[in-house]
């Protein structure tokens, strides 16, 4: 019979031994320290945060450009205002352009199906909306003066405009307000 050279095989069974106590002990450290049963909770609650608010981020729109992010509908869509576009059509007002990126799950963006299916326009397509709001920055008066629907490469599905837009009052708190701000901070 051959001999088996035990030499050769001894760094692998050496290696397998270290692996194997090396994670024994991490075990046993981890069983025994309160202060690596905190680490490990608050892992798990960050897991759970980011698995909360991670399809949101994913889904939403991407700030590109000079589109700058002014926060979140309750429906959790994304309204981005873009500053490139700002202009004053009036003394006191302002013109803005804002694009509202409607998460898949969003009541808004059933809304907007269904407007699209009434002007018989395809609806799969849709990614987001441009909105040109005009604003009274001393009055907080807003009002939306003509709609741009948008597909995911940024092509126009469908324009529509307001004749005779009707103004609303801004009220605090409202997703306007920091649209409002960006808008009229930036004219001084």
């Amino acid at each position: 019979m051959a001999s088996v050279n035990k030499t050769k095989y001894a760094p692998v069974f050496n290696i397998h031994y270290f692996i194997s106590s090396h994670f024994t002990v991490q075990c046993a450290e981890i069983r025994s320290g309160k202060v690596h049963l905190m680490i490990k909770w608050k892992s798990v609650l960050f897991l759970v945060c980011l698995l909360m608010f991670l399809p949101s981020i994913l889904l939403a729109e991407r700030m590109t450009g000079n589109w700058r992010l002014t926060g979140y509908t309750k429906y959790r869509d994304a309204v981005f205002a873009d500053m490139a576009r700002l202009s004053s059509p009036a003394p006191d007002t302002q013109a803005i352009w804002v694009k509202i990126a409607p998460s898949p799950r969003s009541q808004y963006l059933r809304f907007i199906n269904e407007y699209l299916e009434s002007v018989r326009k395809p609806r799969k397509k849709f990614k987001s909306i441009e909105i040109l709001c005009e604003m009274n920055c001393s009055s907080h008066l807003i009002r939306f003066t003509r709609f741009v629907y948008l597909d995911k490469n940024r092509n126009v599905i469908h324009e529509a405009y307001e004749d005779k837009p009707e103004r609303f009052l801004i009220n605090e708190g409202s997703i306007w307000r920091p649209v409002e701000k960006e808008a009229c901070t930036k004219r001084k």
